[in-house]
């Protein structure tokens, strides 16, 4: 729908110069939905049933510490301080930076011990 009130707002404001045409057209906002959270169990078969170590640790790094997809491609060995148990991200989620990590899934691959969950900064 959203799409659709997009194309006539430009049909109407800049094709055919009629900016009064669009007056009445709305976006629909939908509703922003919660993410699933898996339990212990599903999240012990989830990465028991990665094909190696590379992938569980991409997995653990992932969905412990909150990370989408592009963002764990993008992460680089400079990125991870074991030290003080922090991943840094940047240009992450909404374009920002933020230092994060959490205890588990992610202690198994990243680092014994586990983190503590970082701020964003």
């Amino acid at each position: 729908m959203n799409a659709a009130v997009s194309a006539l707002r430009f049909f109407f404001g800049v094709t055919l110069g009629r900016g009064d045409a669009e007056v009445g057209l709305t976006t629909v906002r939908e509703p922003r939905r919660l993410p699933v959270v898996l339990s212990p169990e599903e999240v012990t078969r989830l990465l028991d049933a990665a094909p190696g170590m590379k992938y569980r640790a991409a997995l653990s790094l992932s969905y412990g510490a909150g990370l989408g997809a592009s963002e764990v491609v993008s992460l680089k060995v400079s990125d991870i301080d074991s030290s003080r148990m922090v991943i840094r991200i940047e240009q992450g989620k909404r374009l920002r930076t933020a230092t994060r990590c959490s205890r588990l899934p992610c202690s198994r691959s990243c680092a014994p011990g586990g983190g503590s969950p970082g701020s964003a900064t």
